[in-house]
């Protein structure tokens, strides 16, 4: 049955056209047609989100994962504004979201009528375009124009560098009424694709770069795996000027690559990290991570050339001087066939690498549990295949210490790096992905994220590995909170005792805790063991960590001075 609003009628003919099959309804009245329209709908399977933060951040998983859009609906007033975190994650990681809300009519708003406020452009700074539908009172070119815009909202989803896309809808009162379909569908405009490539003097100019330069440095940042551009830049990664660097989120892992960015230099005397500055720099991806490679490429001097489709040049190291506006794994099959300098920059690095990866882990199995200790445990024992979701703040930061993954899949919320959503986002992705998915996550991040499991779409395929040092340890490892004194604890690191096992309790989730190694052991056995979403919460010395952190770091310093 269909509501008797002509305008939804459509909105829900033109998702099917879109190929958009997933629709994510938060509870409320004035977004009734949707809901009545969507019940049962034989080609879209609408889900039920209570918390529209939650729902938000779900939709986010799903469509990361499906690589397609997912459609978000919610009623009228604030239920709007919890859309927001999920909506500036999925600008920044260019994930395609269509974002659907219901509003009053504009008599209406700010005359004292309740869940309204000015939602038309809402997202204004974090959405890739917003269109207002107009009420639907049955003349055809309004009609004609609903149907137009709703088909570019679509289409705009995907459409050159994806992301997300806001319809809002005002909807009159009766919100109940239901028909029968109301005349022929709509119109679906499609839009062919383009192909770029470079002109020849522009791929002249490379070659003599690439031939010239004796230190060739790419820097991988957050890409989703991509089988095609890993065998590229493994195939360039064999000349002796290329040194790779990546980290966890970038998806490009290689024993020819470096993994494991801070490690490495904290083993680096001064010299040696003046000496790893390259001639050119070829950055690829999104947000980096460390600070620390962040903090030597900004003084040095040298070429940069980001490679990225949409021709946005990201000068996060202030030294942007080419942007290349191709795919980069199309990018990186063309450097195939160039001549390479002959250069040791590539073997000495490799060499630096080895001697700290050595260091670090003679460290790590000669210490007792820390959060340091934990993830080596943990990393190793996830099963081959297994989607990773990396909660933010320290859990990313120490997954960074330890050697990717070949085969594993990493993702995490790096696009603003928010700890909001990061639960939400597992859930999502393992709901739509139907494989192994590993969500590791701090204790205030999960804890803020409760409501994440208030659904039916918590699948048995996720588990769930929960950090709890009794509060934000992020605050004792970078550098300034940990100065503040007392603030500190109550401000920054917001220390506490509680524990999930309540939690999961509430939800019928196995739990278990793991306080020292050999717990850990087991418990990880077990997690991977379950036949349903589980929780295994690792507790670690609040007080400790950082100390042992700055210890394992000071050893890598120690060990390695001499190569």
């Amino acid at each position: 049955m269909w509501s008797d609003k002509k305008t939804v009628q459509d909105y829900i003919m033109l998702l099917v056209e879109h190929n958009i099959r997933h629709v994510i309804i938060t509870p409320g009245s004035r977004n009734a047609p949707f809901s009545i329209s969507l019940t049962d709908h034989p080609d879209i399977t609408a889900h039920s989100v209570i918390d529209e933060r939650s729902a938000g951040f779900i939709a986010l998983g799903m469509a990361q994962q499906l690589n397609a859009p997912v459609a978000l609906i919610c009623t009228s007033g604030t239920a709007v504004l919890n859309f927001a975190p999920a909506i500036a994650e999925a600008y920044y990681q260019r994930i395609p979201l269509l974002i659907t809300t219901a509003d009053r009519p504009q008599e209406w708003i700010d005359q004292g009528e309740g869940q309204s406020i000015r939602q038309p452009d809402v997202y204004r700074n974090y959405i890739k375009a917003s269109f207002d539908v107009v009420l639907d009172n049955g003349d055809k070119d309004l009609i004609w124009y609903n149907a137009r815009i709703m088909d570019e909202a679509m289409r705009l989803c995907v459409d050159g560098v994806q992301g997300p896309v806001h319809l809002n809808f005002p909807l009159r009162e009766s919100l109940y009424k239901k028909s029968e379909f109301l005349g022929k569908n709509p119109r679906k405009v499609s839009q062919a694709k383009m192909t770029n490539d470079l002109t020849e003097e522009e791929w002249k100019s490379i070659k003599t770069m690439i031939a010239s330069s004796k230190k060739i440095m790419v820097l991988a940042g957050q890409h989703v795996p991509h089988n095609e551009l890993q065998q590229a830049i493994q195939r360039i990664s064999q000349n002796d000027s290329v040194v790779v660097l990546t980290e966890s989120h970038s998806n490009l892992a290689d024993a020819n690559f470096v993994t494991t960015i801070d490690r490495l230099l904290m083993g680096l005397s001064e010299e040696q990290k003046d000496w790893l500055v390259p001639d050119l720099l070829i950055t690829i991806g999104h947000n980096i991570i460390s600070r620390k490679i962040k903090d030597i490429l900004r003084k040095g001097e040298y070429m940069h050339w980001h490679v990225d489709h949409s021709g946005e040049g990201l000068d996060t190291l202030q030294h942007l001087s080419k942007i290349i506006a191709l795919q980069p794994s199309f990018f990186f099959s063309r450097l195939d066939s160039f001549e390479f300098a002959p250069s040791n920059y590539k073997q000495e690095i490799l060499k630096w690498n080895e001697a700290c990866r050595y260091a670090g882990n003679k460290y790590v199995a000669d210490h007792e549990i820390s959060d340091l200790t934990a993830f080596e445990k943990i990393l190793e024992a996830i099963p081959s295949g297994c989607d990773l979701q990396m909660g933010n703040s320290s859990v990313v930061r120490y997954i960074q210490l330890y050697d990717a993954r070949e085969d594993l899949n990493y993702f995490g919320n790096r696009g603003v790096a928010g700890i909001d959503g990061c639960t939400s986002t597992a859930v999502g992705a393992s709901f739509a992905s139907g494989r192994l998915t590993t969500l590791i996550s701090g204790d205030v991040a999960f804890f803020y994220d409760s409501n994440a499991f208030w659904n039916e779409m918590v699948t048995a395929q996720l588990k769930i590995i929960l950090i709890n040092n009794g509060g934000g340890g992020i605050f004792r490892i970078i550098e300034g909170p940990s100065g503040t004194g007392s603030a500190l604890e109550k401000f920054f690191e917001t220390a506490h005792q509680r524990t999930a096992e309540s939690f999961a309790a509430m939800f019928n989730l196995p739990h278990r805790f793991a306080s020292d190694k050999n717990e850990l052991t087991g418990g990880l056995e077990w997690l991977f063991q379950t036949n349903q979403c589980s929780i295994l919460e690792v507790t670690t010395p609040r007080l400790e960590n950082d100390k042992e952190l700055k210890k394992y770091f000071e050893f890598i310093k120690q060990q390695t001075q001499d190569i």
